[in-house]
């Protein structure tokens, strides 16, 4: 068993809670690592679970998600009687946010690009979440 921390960072503004995640082994994929931490993050905010669904929409929303609410004329969170989040749902959406650059994933300093990239983690090895955002004019 092999226990990471794992951080999530947003610019600018409020963040999900840093994790430590358990895993089996050393050797995972970018595909489990992300389940354990969503699930992980979900958990670790289960009494707040108003400012968890807030906090998992501002690091998952992907661009479609958003033009998607665009075309409808505004972009909303979703409502706060919709607060409980679903750990399943959450890490599905991980995933398509994962895959569509929405954040990027680093393990020991070296970006990961794939969900079913193989890793071995290391102890003490750091492993981020940035949650990435175009630049005004860019």
């Amino acid at each position: 068993m092999v226990q990471v921390e794992v951080r999530s960072r947003i610019p600018g503004g409020d963040r999900l809670p840093d994790v430590l995640v358990e895993l089996a082994q050393e050797q995972t994929t970018v595909r489990e690592l992300i389940r354990a931490a969503v699930a992980g993050q979900v958990r670790a905010w289960q009494a707040d679970s108003a400012r968890c669904r807030a906090l998992l929409d501002r690091q998952y929303l992907t661009d479609d998600d958003i033009r998607a609410q665009a075309a409808t004329g505004v972009v909303r969170l979703p409502e706060r009687s919709q607060v409980v989040p679903d750990v399943e749902a959450e890490v599905a959406r991980a995933w398509r946010a994962f895959e569509r650059g929405t954040f990027a994933l680093f393990v020991g300093g070296r970006q990961l690009d794939l969900l079913d990239e193989q890793l071995v983690l290391r102890l003490g090895e750091p492993v981020v979440f940035v949650r990435l955002t175009a630049l005004v004019g860019g």
